[in-house]
């Protein structure tokens, strides 16, 4: 029986392996990169959307691009937070959902083509409700097919050949893109790291500010 640490350190290798998919699958959406930017660069406002372990990229998205805001020269918002800006015309909406078949994700999206906003589909799967809904689709692997009547618990035990429980490639892949994203982005932006991180000192600062005044 193989030991506790072994069985880490292959997982890890597996890992690795997973990663790989990742160049080989981006180097194909070019095109849907630059069609990314354009709308990025022309959207109002800037809302991005996950449940779950998908939403963890997402909320690392918006954090992360929140410094870049007075750059951007738009607002960028999380939609799950209590304070925030709705979704207007002229917004964009990023979704996060490795199915492209999440409630609650699609209900978001669905309010947001109602009201004429943008939005960029962030999924395994092209041929899903969230896709259908979006003006843009950027394609991951590793997400979790739940569609056609399938639940949670059967888009799971379809993913036995994968080493990992329920499937989690998805949510590291968009954890590890999102970072792409953001890169590309202050590259392209003419964003300076010292600019960001002076963002991130600030906005510590603030933090510690208002905890002390409780």
């Amino acid at each position: 029986m193989k030991g506790f640490g072994k069985a880490v350190i292959e997982y890890t290798k597996e890992l690795a392996d997973c990663l790989g998919e990742v160049s080989t699958s981006i180097s194909t959406q070019e095109e849907e990169l630059e069609e990314f930017f354009r709308i990025l660069s022309e959207g109002t406002a800037i809302h991005i959307y996950g449940v779950g372990r998908s939403g963890v990229a997402a909320l690392s998205l918006a954090l992360r691009l929140k410094h870049f805001e007075k750059n951007l020269g738009k607002k960028v918002w999380w939609v799950g937070d209590d304070v925030r800006e709705r979704i207007r015309k002229g917004d964009i909406l990023i979704a996060f959902s490795g199915s492209g078949e999440t409630a609650e994700v699609i209900v978001i999206a669905e309010r947001a083509k109602d009201v004429g906003a943008k939005v960029v589909a962030i999924t395994s799967f092209d041929d899903s409700t969230l896709a259908s809904l979006a003006d843009l689709v950027l394609l991951l692997p590793g997400g979790l097919e739940k569609k056609r009547g399938w639940g949670y618990v059967e888009a799971q035990l379809s993913e036995l050949q994968s080493p990992f429980y329920g499937g989690g490639e998805f949510e590291l892949i968009a954890y590890l893109f999102q970072e792409a994203l953001l890169t590309a982005i202050g590259e392209f932006k003419n964003i300076s790291k010292a600019t960001i991180a002076k963002e991130h000192e600030e906005d510590e600062m603030k933090k510690h500010n208002r905890s002390e005044s409780f």
